[in-house]
């Protein structure tokens, strides 16, 4: 005799309906297998072969980004250099609008002449021409001084001038050489040049 409960064809019956009720069942029909593969290879499932086009491209656009974000880090290491410059600048500009009567273009176009320095000095990572032009508008500002009175912009101007400008000139630090740059040099020497030879 076999240990096993025996169950009635009504309790088969009402059990298949139980499974049948919680398992989902599927409808429809599956895609294709060329479908599959097609959708696939568009993602790049399963790709044995590699663009060289496209990866010296993505290549290229990695270095370019490198290349900006050491631009934007030296710049921003020279950002105090360039701020104090173009403040001076834009003080000196507001304090001739409220004196016109005062020519001062020529402490315009000297206070135009600290912001390029400035820039260059970033760039460059040498500020002795900023310092020479700095101290030029520094003596400019004491020949054009307007005397007493309301004359804050003019005030300010000159303590960016003697102060504030030097200042940032004695704490400013080029930006060392780019990796990728150092990266092209060549190991070897230079070559001598001959002279009467084509590149010579």
């Amino acid at each position: 005799m076999s240990d096993q409960p025996e169950y009635t064809p009504e309790q088969f019956a009402a059990a298949a309906d139980q499974i049948r009720e919680g398992t989902p069942q599927i409808t429809g029909t599956l895609p294709p297998e060329s479908d599959v593969a097609a959708a696939a290879a568009a993602s790049g499932l399963g790709a044995t072969e590699v663009d060289v086009d496209k990866l010296m491209a993505f290549i290229a656009g990695l270095q370019q980004r490198v290349e900006s974000l050491e631009a934007e880090k030296a710049a921003g290491r020279g950002m105090p250099l360039v701020g104090a410059a173009e403040s001076l600048r834009d003080l000196f500009v507001t304090h001739a609008k409220h004196n016109p009567g005062q020519d001062l273009a020529d402490g315009k176009r000297l206070a135009d002449d600290v912001v390029d320095a400035a820039g260059n000095a970033v760039k460059s990572g040498d500020v002795s021409v900023l310092r020479g032009v700095t101290e030029k508008m520094a003596r400019y500002l004491k020949r054009v001084d307007p005397g007493p009175g309301d004359h804050h912009y003019f005030r300010q101007a000159v303590h960016f001038a003697e102060a504030h400008l030097p200042d940032a000139m004695d704490r400013f630090t080029p930006s060392a050489p780019s990796a990728a740059v150092a990266a092209v040099g060549s190991p070897r020497g230079s070559v001598p040049v001959i002279s009467g030879s084509v590149t010579g």
